[in-house]
């Protein structure tokens, strides 16, 4: 990939565009960059205010190092979420922890304070079944994080999309769960974790679900539909009222699996992630979809979910930056923009929400080690993306900075 574009600075981008606050400025960077810690920060956040859960969803931790804490926190709120896994970047910022407060450096240069999301109360307690609820969900400052199913079948028949560092390692999840692991999460230890969580006052705004991808069943997904109905009427029974604030990532289904959905559980959105829209891309990045059943599918399956949902209330995610992945990717800026762009009015249009997510291209990946765009690149992506789902009525709710803190786009919105 060659971008022939100068790598301008945090700085620099602030004073460009004014409009584009510098917390998500260094946010973006924050993401795309990584983070290291000092050792003096990796024994702070060990301790039992911030000590994150033993067991991650992503594979490349090292048996040997100290669990990740919650997300990062800066000055004004905004949550960025990054793993400091040793030797995947190149040039990441470090976090240092100096007379009691966490520092942000760039080869040494102070940019800012920054805090950790604090260790959840349910952390450390087990269900009825004794099995540790750290195990079963996972805490970001006001969402719950819930993975019913452990594994992706994409990677059976090596169609598993590029990017992505999903449950990659099974055999070293289940060394580092022990007992703990299982592949399929049981509906009640869900349903308890939850009610547990729900006790700490104020602390969660929604529930996550996500999981590894499985096609199984007489109609194709309809043994993982089934799950997931199972699981959310579980996560229900903690909620007086019919629907509970909620989002399922899952593959495109049928109106019907989606309509299944909608009217057997209280779930409030629904996210069947693009990742990448250039057609030719799509094809070679996420192989395993194009086979189940292909970019045009998964478009229809997001508009139809809109008949059920309502506008605004279906989201897709596209993975900002692999655009650019080497050999086939886009070699300018202005391509990639004019690509998301064009995404972006086509499914506001359609009541879609469509939004950024900062690629990592995580070594353990078929995408592994490359180079990432500028900067530059995604300031005026998250602008653009703001600008184009305004001028539709349409925002973040069920993804804004609260309920996920994932998505540089939906924190501008708050300006909105």
């Amino acid at each position: 990939m060659t971008i022939a574009v100068e790598e301008k600075s945090l700085s620099v981008l602030a004073e460009l565009y004014p409009d584009v606050p510098r917390s998500i400025i260094l946010k973006l960077d924050l993401q795309r960059r990584g983070i290291a810690f000092t050792e003096a920060t990796a024994e702070a956040t060990s301790e039992p205010y911030y000590r994150g859960p033993d067991q991650t969803a992503f594979s490349g931790k090292d048996p040997n190092h100290r669990p990740f804490p919650g997300p990062l926190l800066l000055r004004d709120g905004t949550t960025v979420i990054a793993s400091p896994i040793p030797n995947q970047f190149e040039n990441p910022y470090t976090i240092d922890y100096v007379d009691g407060r966490f520092r942000i450096l760039d080869d040494g240069r102070f940019i800012d304070e920054v805090d950790f999301s604090p260790r959840p109360e349910f952390y450390g307690k087990t269900t009825s079944r004794g099995v540790p609820m750290e195990s079963i969900a996972w805490s970001r400052p006001q969402r719950l994080d819930i993975y019913p199913y452990r594994y992706c079948h994409y990677w059976d028949t090596k169609d598993q999309c590029k990017f992505c560092a999903f449950f990659t390692d099974i055999k070293q999840q289940k060394q580092l769960a022990g007992d703990a692991y299982a592949k399929v999460v049981d509906p009640e230890d869900i349903y308890e974790t939850v009610r547990e969580a729900l006790k700490e006052p104020g602390r969660y705004s929604q529930i996550n679900l996500t999981a590894g991808t499985d096609y199984s069943g007489d109609i194709p997904f309809e043994k993982e539909v089934g799950r997931y109905i199972e699981v959310l009427q579980a996560i229900g029974r903690n909620f007086a009222t019919r629907r509970f604030p909620s989002q399922l990532i899952a593959p495109a289904y049928t109106k019907r699996q989606v309509k299944r959905l909608y009217d057997e559980t209280g779930l409030s959105s629904y996210c069947p992630d693009i990742e990448v829209w250039d057609r030719e891309l799509f094809k070679w990045i996420c192989s395993g979809k194009e086979k189940w059943f292909g970019r045009d599918y998964w478009i229809r399956s997001a508009l139809h979910a809109v008949e059920v949902f309502g506008k605004g209330n279906v989201y897709t995610n596209f993975v900002a930056g692999v655009e650019f992945a080497r050999p086939h990717g886009f070699t300018s800026i202005e391509q990639a923009l004019d690509s998301n762009f064009e995404a972006c009015e086509f499914f506001a249009k359609n009541g879609v929400v469509y939004l950024s997510l900062v690629w990592t291209p995580w070594k353990g990946t078929g995408l592994g080690g490359q180079k990432q765009p500028p900067l530059e690149y995604y300031v005026r992506l998250v602008r653009g993306l703001v600008e184009i789902r305004r001028n539709y009525g349409l925002s973040s709710a069920n993804d804004d900075f609260k309920h996920c803190g994932n998505h540089g786009d939906s924190d501008l919105e708050r300006l909105n």
